[in-house]
C-alpha cells in the first residue's frame, strides 16, 4: 500500500529532517532553590533527588467500563483493587511537570477543555503550582493519544504552551498523522485522529514537533523508554536525579499483559513509577513478590 501523508504529515516530516532540536533548547543549568509548596487540590509534588515532580490532575471523568465487563462480576472487586480503583467506570488523567531549578517540562499535556466542560485542569492545575504556562519549554508526549495532546490548547484553540517544544517517537507521528490510517480508522476512532491532528497542528505549524528516540537523553536526568504494546509509537520517560530514578507512563489502552510487562522492568530496576491513568497523583511503589507477582503501593508524595 502507497505510504501517503498528509499535508500536516508532510509539515512534521520537514520539522523532522531538517534537524533534532538540541537539548540545550529545553534545558538551562539550575540555578533556583526549591521553594516550599502548599499542596492544593489537584495538584502532588513529589521530590526526586535535587528534581521536582508535580502531578498535575485533568479531573475524573466516566468512561465505558467495558474492561471490566469483560470480566466476571465476581472478579470486578479484585481488578479495582490492583488499579486502586472504587469505581470501574471512573477515570482520571494525570500529566506532570518536571522542575529542574528554573527548567521546566511536562509530561503529556491532559484531555484539555474541549473534551468536557469539567476537563482541562492541567493548566490551571500548573499555575496553582506556582509554574506559568510559558515556562514550560518542552511537552514529552508518551502518545499522541487525544488525552494526552488536547490539553495542548486553550479554550480559545491557540497553543497553551506558547514557548514549547513537543516531542513524541516517530512511530507515533506516524500512526496518527498518516492519511491511511486516518482513513482505515473504524468510524468510532476517526474522532479521535482528528481531535489529535488539530491539538497538534498549531505546533507544527510552528516546527515545534520533535522526534525522540528510546535511550537518548533529552534533556540532562531526563531519558525516553520504549513501552510496546497499547497505542502504537507509545514510550515512557525517566527521570533521573540523585541516585533516584522515576517512570513515567500514560497510556489507557494499554492490556494488562503490557502494563505488567512495563511494572516488572520497573520493579528489577527499582525505579519509582508514575502513572497518568491511575487514581490521582499515581506515584507508585511497584515490587516483584515470590513466584513474579506484582505488589503495587500508592507513594505518599514528599515535600522539603
Amino acid at each position: 500500500m502507497k505510504f501517503k501523508l498528509s499535508p500536516l504529515a508532510t509539515a512534521m516530516v520537514l520539522c523532522v529532517c531538517a534537524h533534532l532540536i538540541p537539548a540545550a533548547s529545553a534545558q538551562s543549568t539550575p540555578s533556583l532553590p526549591a521553594p516550599s509548596v502548599v499542596q492544593v487540590p489537584g495538584v502532588e509534588r513529589h521530590q526526586l533527588g535535587e528534581v521536582e515532580v508535580f502531578a498535575l490532575s485533568d479531573k475524573r471523568f466516566l468512561i465505558d467500563a467495558t474492561r471490566f465487563a469483560k470480566l466476571p462480576q465476581s472478579e470486578w472487586p479484585q481488578a479495582m483493587a490492583q488499579s486502586f480503583k472504587s469505581d470501574p467506570g471512573l477515570q482520571g488523567v494525570t500529566a506532570y511537570a518536571i522542575r529542574w531549578g528554573s527548567t521546566v517540562v511536562l509530561i503529556n499535556a491532559g484531555r484539555g477543555a474541549r473534551q468536557g466542560d469539567d476537563l482541562g485542569q492541567v493548566a490551571e492545575n500548573l499555575k496553582s503550582a506556582g509554574i506559568s504556562s510559558d515556562e514550560v519549554s518542552a511537552v514529552f508526549l508518551t502518545s499522541l493519544h487525544a488525552d494526552q495532546v488536547s490539553g495542548l490548547l486553550g479554550r480559545d484553540e491557540q497553543r497553551q504552551f506558547k514557548n514549547a517544544q513537543l516531542y513524541a517517537s516517530q512511530e507515533a507521528m506516524v500512526h496518527w498523522l498518516a492519511d491511511h490510517h486516518y482513513v482505515q480508522a473504524p468510524d468510532e476512532q476517526k474522532v479521535s485522529f482528528a481531535t489529535t491532528i488539530t491539538s497538534v497542528m498549531p505546533y507544527v505549524k510552528s516546527g515545534k514537533l520533535q522526534p525522540v528516540e528510546t535511550g537518548v537523553s533529552m534533556v540532562p536526568g531526563l531519558s525516553v523508554v520504549s513501552l510496546p504494546g497499547g497505542t502504537p509509537g507509545t514510550v515512557g520517560y525517566l527521570i533521573e536525579s540523585g541516585g533516584h530514578k522515576l517512570l513515567i507512563t500514560g497510556d489507557g489502552t494499554a492490556s494488562k499483559a503490557d502494563r505488567r510487562r512495563a511494572l516488572t522492568q520497573a520493579a528489577k530496576q527499582r525505579w519509582l513509577v508514575a502513572d497518568g491513568y491511575v487514581p490521582f497523583p499515581g506515584f507508585e511503589r511497584v515490587q516483584v513478590k515470590a513466584g513474579g507477582a506484582l505488589s503495587q503501593a500508592p507513594l505518599r508524595a514528599t515535600v522539603k
